[in-house]
């Protein structure tokens, strides 16, 4: 299957893909930079989580339990950092058109894609980008460790 399935359904070669992208790829990269913040006595990280991380979605387990993680870490990376002046928050996009082509994911993936796009439309990259600006520039300046709906408000229903 693909990163929408369920858990009954979902491979672990597909769980550790996705966690291998979502999660490790972030560990890795924040492990690389974080040292370099503390020598210049600042920094900011923003991550990409998503709205499946905020409620329940039928993005599928791998996906999801991805996102999550990527709260848990954003979260303590925020707490374990903020005396070396590091703020770290995330950013959790809704459906975003990404140019993902059909095809790349299964017919139960296509699926869910397309009851998404019927319940609410895929925003513009340039939205998730200016969530992504505020929490880097000089305005988020007092923000760390937040997760920023930025899903034209899908995680509150």
């Amino acid at each position: 299957m693909d990163d929408f399935s369920p858990i009954h359904e979902v491979s672990d070669e597909t769980l550790e893909r996705v966690f291998n992208v979502n999660v490790f790829g972030l560990i890795k990269l924040t492990r690389a930079v974080v040292p370099f913040m503390i020598e210049h006595g600042h920094g900011s990280i923003v991550n990409i989580a998503s709205e499946a991380a905020l409620r329940g979605s039928s993005a599928g387990l791998a996906y999801t339990a991805s996102k999550n993680a990527v709260v848990g870490v954003t979260k303590n990376t925020a707490y374990m950092y903020e005396q070396h002046n590091i703020r770290v928050n995330a950013v959790a996009p809704g459906g975003t058109l990404t140019g993902m082509r059909p095809g790349k994911v299964s017919a139960f993936g296509q699926t869910r894609l397309d009851e998404h796009v019927a319940d609410a439309p895929l925003a513009l990259p340039e939205a998730l980008a200016a969530s992504i600006t505020f929490l880097l520039s000089r305005d988020g300046i007092n923000i760390n460790g937040a997760v920023l709906p930025s899903d034209g408000g899908e995680s509150v229903y």
